[in-house]
Parts: structure tokens; C-alpha cells; sequence
């Protein structure tokens, strides 16, 4: 019996840094739950205020905030998708003596989130640096077409926030992509085109059932990332229309104790939809640890 309770004993030991972090996060959660509610909003006991889930189903605000941060949360993930996995691709096929230089990659990773925002600044802004550089060749700059690409690039904007989200998170898919591609056996490739497998047919059948389970894990945390994030949409985005986060910090902090329930009910529901995402990320996590066939 008391070699049945030790494993017990060690898991709970090690669980116990855990609780801490768990109970902060539960209190937070259920303050946040309580003022959605128009409960513990004043320290009034008196003064009562209307739930906030009436007033935020009913107001136009919230669902321009929301769609609006899905839009650049789904676009944003993407293309850091698309491009962290193209450049896994490219990773796996760079010769050993180039391969260090290459994880200059990996900077943005432990750039700050300001910092890369200051870069989207300095770089794309309408007279950024790259768009001073565009315009000193005379071809481009007579057919206007310098400012045409960057007044979508150009703070404050969605075009920014795109590309400072692509910017920090395609390496951070890469990252995850290139770990999983390494251990990929490249003599199946060799073996299908010797046998008459054409590319597309290659890259369906093996590549692929290898390539999507690392990268949809990752997007899914770059969703995540981009959905609720504040830092970036605070400095690149626009007055209007904001990200939710922007909307909720600016109701909280800046109107009347009356708007704080809705605040808080825009958080619960964004708590709501992370939860979900949270629940296909354990999936996948899940089916890549049970492994993937590759053919």
C-alpha cells in the first residue's frame, strides 16, 4: 500500500509550486466574473449597477471590437503560418555551413513586443526608412507606387498591426515546425520520386501529414497571442476600429463606474473564446504525441 501512495505523493509534491499561479489565476477570474455580474464594482455596498452581458450583446461597439480583432488575430496567424512553415522548409534543405548564420531567424523571439512595434514604426511608417529607400529609385517614386504599398503598411492600421504580428510570430512557428521536420526521414521523398511520385504528390502525402500538426499547434498559440494582446494594438492600431483589449482597457479606465460590468463581460467572453482554442490546441497536442503516419 504505501508503494501505491508514493507516486501520489510525488505528484502532489510537484503540483504544489503550481498552486500559487492557480489560485491567483481563479481569483482573478472570479473578480472578473463578479463585476461582469455589476456585483463588487463600488466599494459602495449600496449602489447597484446592471449586469454588463445586456449591455455589450446589444451594443454595436462590441461586435465591431470583436470581428475586428478576429480579423486581424485570423490574418495575422496565417501568414506567420504560412511563412514560418515555408521557412522551416527552407531550414531543412540549407547546407550545415550556412546553418548558424541562419538563426538569425530567432531574433525576434526575444525582441520585446515594443520593440518590434518600434520597428513596424521605423520601417514602414509613410516616410519609414525602407519607403525613403523605395523612393530614392526614380522608377517606383514616378509611378506613385511607393505610397500606395506603404499607406497600408503605414501606423496607425491595420496593415501594422499585421505585420508586427507576422513579424514576432512566423519565427516562433518555425521554430516549432523545424523541430518536429528535423526528425522527418528526407529518403521517403527520395524513394517516392524514384517510383514516380510527383512534387505535389510528395508533399500531400508525406510532408504534409508531417508539416500540420506542429504548425496548427503553433497557430493556434499565435491566435491566441494576437487575439488578446494589448502592447501592439496600444501603439499601431487605430482609434477606430480597436481591438477589443483596447476597448475594454479605455471603458474600465476612462468612463464611469457604470461601464465597468461591461468591461468585464467583454473579458469573460473573450476568456470564453481563448478557452476554445485552448481545447483544439490540447487536441492536437494530443494526436502529435500519439504520432503521425507519414505514409
Amino acid at each position: 500500500m504505501s508503494n501505491r501512495r508514493a507516486p501520489c505523493r510525488c505528484r502532489v509534491l510537484a503540483f504544489l509550486p503550481l498552486v500559487p499561479f492557480v489560485l491567483l489565476m481563479v481569483a482573478g477570474i472570479g473578480y472578473t466574473g463578479m463585476q461582469s455580474l455589476g456585483l463588487l464594482v463600488s466599494t459602495r455596498s449600496s449602489v447597484a449597477y446592471e449586469p454588463g452581458y445586456a449591455a455589450i450583446l446589444g451594443s454595436a461597439w462590441f461586435y465591431r471590437s470583436l470581428f475586428y480583432s478576429l480579423y486581424i488575430a485570423s490574418v495575422s496567424t496565417g501568414l506567420a503560418v504560412i511563412l514560418g512553415t515555408l521557412l522551416a522548409l527552407a531550414l531543412r534543405r540549407l547546407p550545415d555551413r550556412l546553418f548558424t548564420a541562419a538563426l538569425v531567424y530567432k531574433v525576434p523571439l526575444i525582441l520585446p513586443h515594443v520593440v518590434i512595434g518600434l520597428i513596424v514604426l521605423l520601417a514602414f511608417g509613410g516616410r519609414g526608412l525602407i519607403a525613403r529607400a523605395v523612393d530614392a529609385i526614380s522608377f517606383w517614386a514616378a509611378l506613385g507606387l511607393t505610397h500606395r504599398v506603404f499607406d497600408l503598411l503605414s501606423p496607425p492600421g491595420s496593415g501594422a498591426l499585421i505585420a508586427a504580428y507576422v513579424f514576432k510570430s512566423a519565427p516562433f512557428v518555425t521554430l516549432l515546425v523545424y523541430a518536429v521536420l528535423r526528425r522527418f526521414d528526407t529518403r521517403q521523398t527520395e524513394t517516392a520520386r524514384m517510383l514516380g511520385a510527383g512534387a505535389f504528390l510528395r508533399f500531400r502525402c508525406l510532408l504534409f501529414p508531417v508539416l500540420w500538426p506542429p504548425a496548427a499547434t503553433a497557430g493556434v498559440i499565435v491566435f491566441l497571442f494576437s487575439f488578446g494582446a494589448f502592447d501592439l494594438p496600444f501603439l499601431l492600431g487605430g482609434s477606430r476600429p480597436a481591438m477589443l483589449a483596447i476597448d475594454v482597457f479605455n471603458r474600465y479606465w476612462y468612463r464611469d463606474l457604470s461601464a465597468r460590468p461591461a468591461a468585464m463581460a467583454s473579458l469573460i467572453v473573450m476568456l470564453a473564446i481563448s478557452l476554445a482554442f485552448v481545447i483544439v490546441y490540447f487536441l492536437l497536442v494530443r494526436r502529435q504525441r500519439r504520432g503521425v503516419r507519414h505514409v
